[in-house]
């Protein structure tokens, strides 16, 4: 089993992901990927597409299930990437018995992190958005525990997908992520 996992977000795997990829790929070599379709590439033509189709096939529950799944298997420390809704299936399981098969979980704009207080007991950073509900509400409480970023770009500025895809912003968050995954 991989030591290194990206876990995606509803968008899940498609062209526009393999280029990231690669480059996390200069990181670590051994990158597998977690997404809500159990590999199957789909090319949706929108956010409401994707949400409603990761909803209906998947739904967050699932989702988290599945992550559950590969914590429970794996044999040494992982180091996980998770995104959106891959944060948001991850950041539940932080504080629970699984967080000790994590090295490090990088979690990148999970909207329903700042809802949850919880303490991760694994090394934990969060790259979140100003703009996502509560926030900035709950700065103080979530850079307790991890290390935090917060940046002013749309939620899904990484992903050349989403309609908040935001070139610069991606790029400075990537040299981010790479700090991350490397310490």
């Amino acid at each position: 089993m991989s030591t290194h996992w990206l876990i995606t977000d509803i968008w899940g795997q498609h062209a526009t992901l393999d280029p990231f990829l690669r480059r996390l790929e200069a990181i670590a070599p051994d990158w597998q990927v977690l997404d809500p379709y159990s590999g199957q590439r789909f090319a949706f033509e929108d956010e409401t597409q994707a949400y409603q189709y990761f909803l209906h096939r998947c739904s967050k529950a699932t989702y988290q299930q599945k992550l559950e799944a590969v914590l429970e298997q794996a044999q040494q420390p992982l180091t996980l990437l998770a995104c959106s809704a891959g944060a948001n299936a991850l950041w539940p399981l932080l504080d629970g018995p699984l967080a000790s098969k994590i090295r490090k979980a990088v979690l990148v704009y999970g909207s329903t992190i700042p809802e949850q207080p919880i303490t991760p007991r694994c090394d934990t950073a969060l790259l979140l958005c100003r703009g996502d509900n509560g926030v900035t509400e709950h700065q103080e409480r979530l850079a307790q525990h991890s290390t935090l970023l917060l940046s002013d770009a749309p939620h899904g500025f990484l992903n050349p997908r989403a309609p908040g895809y935001h070139p610069d912003a991606a790029a400075e968050a990537e040299a981010w992520l790479q700090q991350q995954l490397t310490r």
